[in-house]
């Protein structure tokens, strides 16, 4: 089998610092916020994509999987 790269990492070439992102939780409405920073992090043995994320709603800071995340605008260029 194929050693794959780390889940999420075909969305973090879309979504960077700075990008407007939505995403929607159970039985929640949906939010919309700004990256501020993304990571790697090791979670049930496998390496995923994982962004902070500030809430435009309600100014409360969101750790997210790079996969929960729907791309609104792009940040700028690094």
């Amino acid at each position: 089998m194929k050693s794959s790269g780390s889940l999420g990492d075909s969305s973090s070439g879309q979504i960077g610092i700075g990008s407007v992102v939505r995403w929607k939780r159970l039985g929640k409405e949906e939010n919309l916020g700004m990256v501020y920073e993304l990571y790697t992090a090791k979670m049930g043995g496998r390496q995923v994509k994982k962004a902070k994320v500030a809430s435009f709603r309600n100014a409360t800071h969101y750790d997210l999987l790079l996969i929960e995340l729907k791309l609104v605008t792009k940040g700028l260029p690094q």
